[in-house]
């Protein structure tokens, strides 16, 4: 009893805090927006006062939970801990990524400037006229935190910490689930650990990517409706409400997924617990409005009034036509050159069972190549430097933890007990939530497909009787973990390097008393950010500079790096057009 206790007190703990971080992430939002409607007034006090406001939250929760003395500040004092150490992590890092410095950046500039996203979403971009669609149409959750972040501090590069607030708060979540389920604190550690640490997660941890952000959310969602229906409580309610809202305005997809889940909760609801159906059903509405229709104002409402679908340009109507749509896209610029025709089944296999690349990029090979399992050698690694690696994107050794995870799955199925009904539903929606996707092949546009082969040994740690059955279940997490670890450690380390060279690069600039002259084939908006925030004056080229050096931008093998060259002093006229607005 005393061990069950103090386990509850932990799982308390952890969903406190994970309140504080998902009510940061959505105040800091919800306060832009109420700049924008009463004339963008004092829009840089929208995250210092949604922090105070989150940490006076966490204080007030733990008095309600009955804690008393010095405990009552601690999950406020670790909330603030992680936001501190997030925002550190993102100040040292570039965001290098191709879409983060292509539209992301582009999106969160304009929100940080003069943009009224809400009374002028089709306003015309000046600066970022090739990412004006994205602009306009696309969820913004991440950039309006961004923006806040931006506004308050000055530094546009400490927005990408709401990954690492993802990241954490996703972690918290799934260790507090399976301390309420039963689990060892060991245990549970171990399962938070590989669910959290999702090599799309880890990939885009640096970046203004989302595709991270809204996993992360996916996860919390689910870990804390996995705790709600075994025991309801407001603040499991409120978690559901608020990361819910982060998932569906991170991307569109997320609004997809999350409806699978809702609708999954829905039928246990029906099937075990049909008198807490009508309060599961109006959580869920609460949820998807506050998503869609308060926070998702601009898109999902601007979209419908003018484009009369909440998702364009990923689908269209009559009137607006999809602009191509997402899936004619990716088969024409970014699925391997060998996939393009087959379906999207025969992309997944071949994308989970093939040799790590990113294939069509670098140009050679275009095409994607089957591997053994457990086959990956050092040199393959080199992909995992990419924030979106297309083929074995979740990482080496996925493919044979996934064949080694079947006949554990089966195992659990054919035993006894109310553990195989659960995991059943949830990999069923799992699967199903994959299927609403056209390109769910493509890790970054599936990410919940990571947490499949990890689920019979989660469940396992619990109920396992037989000693095979725990060493089996650890031995498939450890296998998952040191996978993903491997990942990350690939990645960030090259994060660092490439960091570390452009920081370098950039003072080098700086300091050498005499303009440049720079080409920015993609990366405009952001590209100009970087040379005000070190102050070096330059000359904007149109086309292509000879003997030009190449700044430290992207992944080698992509195209269109930022390109420079020193000028003279008798050549140095500025020139530049006007930069991208500030606050």
């Amino acid at each position: 009893m005393p061990a069950a206790r103090d386990h509850a007190r932990l799982s308390q703990t952890c969903w406190i805090v994970i309140l504080t971080l998902a009510a940061f992430i959505c105040l800091a939002q919800a306060f832009i927006m109420l700049s924008m409607l009463v004339g963008r007034w004092e829009i840089a006090g929208a995250a210092p006062l949604a922090l105070a406001l989150a940490l006076t939250l966490a204080i007030a929760c733990t008095r309600a939970a009955g804690t008393r003395g010095w405990r009552q500040a601690a999950p406020a004092l670790l909330a603030l801990a992680l936001i501190l150490a997030g925002t550190a992590v993102s100040a040292f890092y570039y965001d290098l990524s191709w879409d983060g410095q292509q539209y992301h950046q582009s999106g969160i500039y304009a929100l940080a400037g003069d943009w009224n996203a809400l009374a002028n979403p089709l306003r015309e971009f000046e600066h970022s006229q090739s990412t004006e669609l994205a602009d306009r149409h696309y969820a913004k959750g991440p950039w309006y935190f961004a923006a806040a972040i931006f506004d308050a501090t000055g530094h546009v590069e400490w927005g990408k910490s709401i990954n690492l607030l993802a990241l954490a708060a996703s972690g918290l979540g799934v260790f507090a689930a399976a301390l309420d389920y039963g689990l060892t604190r060991r245990r549970a550690a171990l399962v938070a650990l590989v669910f959290a640490l999702n090599p799309v997660v880890m990939s885009e941890l640096t970046s203004f990517m989302v595709d991270g952000v809204m996993a992360a959310a996916l996860l919390l969602t689910t870990a804390a409706l996995f705790s709600y229906l075994r025991r309801p409580t407001p603040l499991l309610a409120w978690i559901i409400v608020l990361a819910s809202a982060i998932g569906i305005n991170a991307k569109f997809t997320g609004l997809a997924f999350l409806c699978v889940f809702f609708t999954a909760a829905a039928v246990w609801c029906m099937w075990r617990q049909r008198d807490r159906l009508l309060r599961y059903l109006a959580l869920a509405a609460s949820s998807l409005v506050l998503g869609t229709c308060v926070l998702g104002y601009n898109p999902y409402v601007t979209n419908t009034i003018y484009r009369h679908n909440p998702l364009y340009p990923a689908f269209g109507s009559a009137a607006f036509p999809s602009k191509g749509g997402l899936q004619n896209d990716i088969d024409k610029y970014e699925t391997p050159s060998n996939l393009i025709p087959h379906n999207r089944v025969y992309r997944l296999l071949y994308a989970t069972f093939g040799r790590p690349s990113n294939a069509p990029y670098p140009h050679r090979p275009t095409s994607a190549e089957l591997m053994w399992p457990f086959a990956a050698t050092l040199a393959d690694l080199h992909f995992y430097n990419y924030h979106e690696t297309r083929v074995a994107g979740f990482g080496p050794w996925f493919s044979g933890l996934a064949l080694l995870a079947v006949p554990l799955f089966l195992w659990t199925l054919c035993r006894r007990g109310p553990a195989r009904g659960v995991l059943a539903l949830v990999a069923a929606t799992i699967v199903s939530s994959l299927l609403t996707s056209s390109v769910f092949w493509w890790p970054r546009y599936g990410p919940q497909f990571w947490i499949l082969p990890a689920l019979p040994a989660a469940f396992l740690l619990r109920d396992a009787v037989k000693r095979w059955e725990n060493i089996a279940a650890w031995a498939l997490l450890g296998g998952l973990l040191a996978n993903a670890l491997i990942v990350a450690g690939v990645h960030l380390a090259w994060e660092t390097r490439s960091t570390l060279t452009l920081r370098s690069q950039l003072t080098e600039l700086a300091h050498a008393g005499q303009p440049v002259e720079v080409y920015f084939p993609v990366f405009a908006v952001s590209g100009q950010g970087r040379m005000d925030a070190w102050h070096i004056p330059y000359v904007r080229r149109l086309q292509a500079i000879p003997d030009s050096k190449i700044l430290m931008s992207v992944v080698e093998g992509y195209p269109r790096p930022i390109q420079y060259r020193k000028l003279p002093a008798t050549e140095a006229k500025i020139t530049s057009p006007p930069t991208p607005p500030r606050p």
